[in-house]
């Protein structure tokens, strides 16, 4: 069973891939399996607390996540003063005397305006269909950098998803021609409660606990200047 939320956009999303360094990196357009996924769990740790979460881990981890994201999506592209640490040889700062632990830097940034609604589509293996359907409603952060969103609507359940929605955690027999390629991240069978802990010491490892697969956006692009790049769904 499907479990379909439809979200509102409250800020603009910055989602990098995960090639991407601190200093520079494209955003992705939409959230990836993995994203949702730790969403999903930070809500559920947070009403029925880490040991129930541990628990229901193994259930949010091998949900199967679908998209349809809204007609149109704008990407603003931005450069940034950020502060980085002090790499090599350190030399003292002129006004104060001191080593300075940071240094000012330049990176390049991309936001991402929804113009209109997500739906998002979770098939769960274990059956909660009144603590899901909570749990998806109360969903509010996703990706970094101020990413919320606002779910204006219950959960609605479906056997079949309907056929404009794109399947993010399976491999795709066909796609379209002129989409738009993203490499999404999403949770291998093999990682554990102990790899997502933050207060743990295991390492997650990409490419084998947080796998990489290439997926296939039925969006192209519409208008680009050095500032942004508007792009338009399908169909």
């Amino acid at each position: 069973m499907w479990y379909v939320t439809t979200y509102q956009p409250v800020s603009m999303i910055s989602l990098k891939t995960a090639a991407a360094t601190s200093t520079g990196g494209k955003s992705l357009l939409l959230p990836t399996p993995f994203a949702f996924k730790m969403a999903l769990l930070d809500m559920a740790i947070q009403q029925v607390g880490v040991s129930r979460g541990e628990l229901l881990w193994g259930s949010i981890r091998d949900a199967q996540i679908a998209i349809r994201g809204p007609r149109h999506i704008a990407v603003n592209n931005t450069f940034t003063k950020i502060m980085k640490p002090m790499k090599g040889k350190p030399s003292l700062d002129p006004d104060t005397g001191l080593i300075p632990p940071m240094i000012k830097t330049i990176a390049f940034r991309e936001y991402v305006h929804w113009a209109g609604p997500v739906q998002i589509g979770v098939k769960l293996g274990s059956d909660l269909p009144g603590t899901w359907a909570q749990w998806l409603c109360r969903v509010s952060y996703i990706g970094k950098r101020g990413g919320f969103i606002q779910a204006i609507d219950v959960p609605v359940q479906q056997e079949r998803l309907d056929a404009d929605f794109t399947v993010l955690t399976n491999p795709s027999d066909g796609f379209a021609l002129n989409g738009t390629l993203q490499v999404m991240d999403d949770c291998s069978p093999e990682l554990t409660f102990a790899h997502v802990d933050i207060y743990s010491s295991k390492n997650m490892r990409v490419g084998k606990d947080r796998i990489l697969r290439p997926v296939v956006l039925p969006y192209r692009t519409v208008r680009s200047s050095r500032g942004y790049t508007l792009y338009e769904r399908l169909g």
